[in-house]
């Protein structure tokens, strides 16, 4: 018998086993679902600290951000959505974290423009952005300042 006559049924065989054995198999279990919140509640997050970034458990004032939502939740589940607004401004007079402030004034503003008091939303983004653009200023000055020393320092190294 020609060696090609036994390898053809051989190769068959070894194809058709794994299907055979796939068959007979139980399903495998469908894979969980990803433990994260819906979107909806961080849409308005600043970058760097939006759920699908995966980045609420990394960095200093972390937990504030993971408590205020916490509590965001909490306020909604119990129908005391209008109760944020304190909340709200009690972390604005209290915290100087520029994320953790961002992130309260644009929540803010949602609940203001939701019963269509969209002037007072607005106001409440302008001084969020006023405080936004001087921190930017600060911190610009700050980098220029740190590499006009860094410059001095080596030039003064080079002599």
């Amino acid at each position: 018998m020609p060696r090609s006559t036994l390898l053809v049924p051989a190769l068959a065989l070894l194809l058709a086993s794994p299907l055979a054995l796939a068959q007979d198999a139980p399903p495998a279990p469908p894979m969980p679902a990803p433990r994260m919140q819906p979107a909806s509640h961080h849409e308005h997050a600043p970058m760097g600290h939006r759920m699908e970034g995966m980045r609420w458990n990394h960095g200093p004032g972390m937990g504030a951000f993971a408590d205020l939502h916490a509590l965001e939740r909490l306020y909604r589940e119990a129908g005391r959505e209008k109760e944020l607004t304190g909340l709200y401004n009690e972390v604005l007079a209290k915290s100087q974290d520029p994320h953790l402030r961002t992130y309260v004034y644009h929540q803010l503003a949602r609940l203001q423009a939701r019963p269509a008091n969209v002037d007072q939303a607005i106001a409440t983004l302008h001084k969020s952005l006023t405080e936004n653009l001087a921190n930017e200023a600060t911190q610009h000055a700050e980098r220029e300042q740190a590499r006009a020393q860094w410059r001095q320092r080596a030039g003064s190294a080079q002599r």
